[in-house]
């Protein structure tokens, strides 16, 4: 059994299946950063795109208010309308 394992084609054979396996796992960390940099873009472009929807909402928010208080000041015409 000793024999077998230290023969040179199975030494060799182990070391050319280290080097495809470990040639596998550059490649797919190299894809793996890959994506990492591309999921960073798209997360700067989400964040880009709430930040401009706060602001929206914010400008809304105050016109909102603006027309709540322009509707509040003007007197009431059901009231001049009904018959005491």
């Amino acid at each position: 059994m000793d024999n077998i394992i230290t023969q040179p084609v199975v030494q060799y054979g182990f070391l050319g299946f280290s080097a495809v396996l470990l040639g596998i796992v550059v490649w797919l960390i190299r894809k793996l950063l890959e994506l990492l940099h591309m999921n960073n873009h798209i997360i700067a472009a989400n964040t880009e795109a709430i930040r401009d929807l706060t602001c929206m909402t914010g400008d809304l928010l105050k016109l909102t208010r603006s027309l709540h208080d322009k509707i509040i000041s003007r007197p009431c015409i059901a009231a001049r309308e009904q018959p005491e």
